[in-house]
């Protein structure tokens, strides 16, 4: 498979965050991983996230995540989906910009996107959570062509 951003990213990135910011996590419908890779569909017309990674609570999401990841955590999941595709590359988090998609740690490792000032990501009270880039630990970034 080969992942693009479409010609018009931008304007489909901007209507997707202003049309999430009032839904609020919930497990398997609208939790960090489906909320990225709900991005990444809006952006390139395709979903990276494999069809077979689903789950409907939270044990079910880690037993996903360490199954995909092979014991080594979210961005190692990701890491081995974007493997099977081009077009989506790691970049250094210095370098990040609107369109990006990562992963990050608080209490657990969390994917987000990052509209080229904030980390957004789905939160079960306010909807979207915006974050500052230097308040958190960015673990991996990715990059789809375009």
């Amino acid at each position: 498979m080969i992942l693009n951003k479409k010609q018009d990213w931008r304007i489909s990135f901007d209507k997707f965050v202003n049309a999430s910011q009032n839904k609020l996590f919930e497990w398997g419908t609208w939790d960090c991983i489906l909320f990225t890779d709900a991005m990444i569909k809006k952006l390139t017309g395709k979903n990276l996230l494999p069809k077979q990674w689903k789950w409907t609570n939270k044990e079910e999401a880690m037993k996903a995540i360490k199954k995909y990841g092979k014991g080594k955590g979210l961005a190692a999941a990701i890491d081995n989906a974007v493997d099977k595709v081009q077009g989506i590359y790691r970049i250094d988090p210095m370098f990040m910009t609107k369109g990006d998609f990562l992963v990050y740690k608080e209490e657990t490792e969390l994917t987000a996107i990052f509209d080229g000032f904030k980390i957004l990501c789905p939160n079960s009270d306010d909807g979207l959570i915006v974050k500052d880039p230097i308040t958190v630990e960015i673990l991996a970034v990715w990059r789809i062509d375009g």
